[in-house]
């Protein structure tokens, strides 16, 4: 009996560990804070400036501002299919980290755009934010990663930044950008 009790409470911490919930908060007027477990990013609203985004195959002049729940969906839709769409891992080697083995260790940037069919897409920019100590002394870090920073394009620095499209009315992920190798 016992050992069933203790079998139960440890499933239950392991599921509801894999729940995706994330909590938004005003980083600035232009910019939404998210925390998801232990994943942070920035949800750009309307208010940022849109000389500011290059988006690829996706007119993103139409744009709209996730919520929480969209933010969720999508990070879900992320988790389930990236193994799958990232079979060929393009620009993970060598010491460049396997992406879809390592979602937890990016920060993100969401931009809500619609594609030509009026559906929601949420493009996704991902900056790599496990610098160890050692890295930081040698000088390796990114100001990128704070909830006030811009939208920015990285070239190069293969799969430490990459970007997707998370179509969330199909439920599918397209465009997937992993940076090249300098």
């Amino acid at each position: 009996m016992r050992n069933t009790v203790i079998i139960i409470i440890g499933l239950s911490c392991i599921l509801t560990s894999c729940k995706i919930e994330a909590s938004l908060f005003t980083a600035d007027n232009s910019k939404i804070a998210v925390k998801i477990n232990k994943v942070r990013g920035t949800v750009f609203n309307n208010n940022y400036r849109f000389r500011n985004f290059y988006v690829n195959d996706v007119d993103s002049t139409t744009r709209w501002i996730p919520d929480k729940k969209d933010i969720e969906l999508a990070e879900k839709i992320l988790k389930q299919q990236i193994k799958k769409i990232n079979k060929n891992r393009l620009n993970q080697v060598g010491n460049c980290p396997v992406i879809h083995r390592n979602l937890n260790k990016y920060f993100r940037q969401y931009v809500g755009i619609r594609n030509n069919k009026g559906q929601k897409i949420i493009h996704i920019n991902f900056y790599w934010d496990r610098y160890s100590l050692w890295d930081r002394i040698k000088g390796y870090s990114d100001h990128r990663l704070s909830f006030d920073s811009d939208y920015v394009m990285v070239f190069d620095g293969c799969s430490y930044y990459w970007q997707i499209n998370v179509n969330l009315d199909e439920k599918t992920l397209s465009n997937l950008g992993v940076n090249g190798m300098a």
